[in-house]
Order: C-alpha cells, then sequence, then structure tokens
C-alpha cells in the first residue's frame, strides 16, 4: 500500500470505478445507491484543482 495520501482527480475517479464494482458484486443493480461528496473531494472531481 502507498503512504500517499494526497487525493487528485485521477486516483478519486479510480476509487470510485472500484467501489463501483464492488457494489454491483453485492447486488447494487436491485438498489440504487447516492454518493454525496463535499469539501475538497467535491472541488476536486467538479472542478479538477486542488
Amino acid at each position: 500500500m502507498s503512504s500517499d495520501k494526497t487525493f487528485n482527480k485521477n486516483n478519486l475517479d479510480h476509487y470510485f470505478y472500484e467501489l463501483a464494482k464492488i457494489y454491483k458484486k453485492l447486488g447494487g443493480k436491485k438498489m440504487p445507491a447516492e454518493i454525496i461528496l463535499v469539501g475538497g473531494a467535491a472541488i476536486i472531481e467538479n472542478y479538477g484543482f486542488r
């Protein structure tokens, strides 16, 4: 595991992709889910800067 704890748009997108794969394996097609981003994560995801 990497000791780098910084977030950027690329690794956030990767984490969301991995989360979606796990959710689908757990039967996520039957029940919708919503992820709410707040603070810095919302800024990074929407505007691409930190």
